[in-house]
């Protein structure tokens, strides 16, 4: 599965207003079994099979993480009322700053 069919296949699950960040397609193109590692567990993501948190920094908005392979990462953010919103694939060190952000990860003192 090439990127455009990937991101086709998650506009249709979670709709058309899904954005993605600037560096999806360079990060997607690295995930080896798409089908199992992120495309199952955006699914069970829709069916509210997996308990999202909640950001302390933005009202009304829950994060859905996963962590894929060893270094990457997939962020979906949903804000209220059932509205899917943005995915976020990156690398650990994108990963962190974005939840420094949304107020889940305090800086190191």
């Amino acid at each position: 599965m090439n990127v455009e069919e990937l991101k086709q296949q998650l506009k249709a699950l979670f709709g058309e207003q899904i954005m993605f960040n600037k560096d999806f397609d360079l990060y997607a193109s690295t995930i080896k079994n798409l089908d199992v590692n992120l495309i199952t567990w955006c699914k069970k993501v829709k069916e509210d099979d997996i308990k999202a948190e909640p950001s302390p920094k933005m009202r009304n908005t829950l994060l859905f993480i996963k962590k894929i392979g060893s270094s990457n990462r997939c962020i979906i953010l949903k804000i209220k009322n059932g509205i899917f919103t943005e995915i976020h694939l990156g690398n650990h060190e994108y990963y962190d700053k974005l939840r420094k952000i949304l107020g889940l990860k305090k800086d190191s003192v």
